[in-house]
């Protein structure tokens, strides 16, 4: 089987044939309130760097996660001897456990992300574990100026919240202005959507960035003003996360 390699994948979760699925984000202020708060997932537990979550928050988890971070590992113990459904083909790419190794995941789903790659990393009798790394779809066609199209919008991860919403690719990211955009930045402290972001304006503000870990420094040309698309910005109290 192929593997394609997705850049920079900084989030993982594993999804174990039973019990609670384990999720790996990098640490940083605030992971608690994302989990809990913006994404509703009931009592996630932080256990040294890995976080337990409900088996039910699979689907929240990787759809937040590839806005807040662009890709997402998912490791899954899938059985060889069950049969594919129509539930495997609704699966939205990660729900099941079947035979097919992920292979028919989310054909039925319509889902506004896609496969960057996969590999089965281990084969356990009639088990197999395999990965596959979600990104954003990329879309055809020129780029758009954003102009405030979901201002005033919760952020949603579940697929009616986000049905009528364009895809984040559609347009220019507002913040270097020099890329397509690919994922929709929130703010984490008030939960409204902000602007479409690429991937490396959506991640370079994190504070745990550092050169001697061979990340980029904040680039003096960033334009932060997109924080303004959040309806509370500039309330006196909680400030707008970064």
């Amino acid at each position: 089987m192929s593997v394609t390699v997705a850049p920079t994948v900084e989030a993982m979760i594993w999804l174990p044939k039973e019990g609670q699925v384990i999720a790996k984000v990098p640490p940083r202020k605030g992971n608690f309130r994302w989990l809990h708060h913006t994404l509703e997932i009931r009592s996630p537990s932080l256990e040294g760097d890995r976080w337990s979550l409900p088996r039910n928050c699979l689907m929240k988890f990787v759809m937040a996660a590839i806005d807040r971070f662009g890709y997402v590992a998912v490791y899954r113990d899938m059985s060889k001897l069950s049969r594919c459904t129509k539930s495997c083909l609704d699966a939205m790419g990660m729900e099941c456990d079947c035979s097919c190794l992920g292979a028919h995941h989310g054909e039925s789903s319509g889902g506004w992300f896609e496969r960057v790659g996969d590999a089965v990393v281990a084969d356990l009798g009639e088990i197999a574990r395999t990965k596959v790394v979600y990104g954003p779809k990329g879309a055809e066609g020129g780029a758009q100026v954003y102009r405030g199209q979901l201002q005033g919008r919760t952020y949603s991860v579940t697929r009616a919240g986000r049905s009528d919403w364009p895809k984040a690719a559609d347009f220019m990211c507002p913040s270097c202005v020099t890329a397509r955009a690919q994922v929709w930045d929130h703010c984490h402290t008030h939960g409204f959507v902000r602007a479409p972001l690429c991937n490396p304006c959506n991640t370079r503000h994190w504070s745990g960035w550092r050169p001697v870990n061979g990340r980029a420094m904040p680039s003096h040309n960033l334009d932060t003003n997109y924080y303004r698309w959040c309806p509370r910005h500039g309330e006196r109290g909680q400030a707008c996360s970064a």
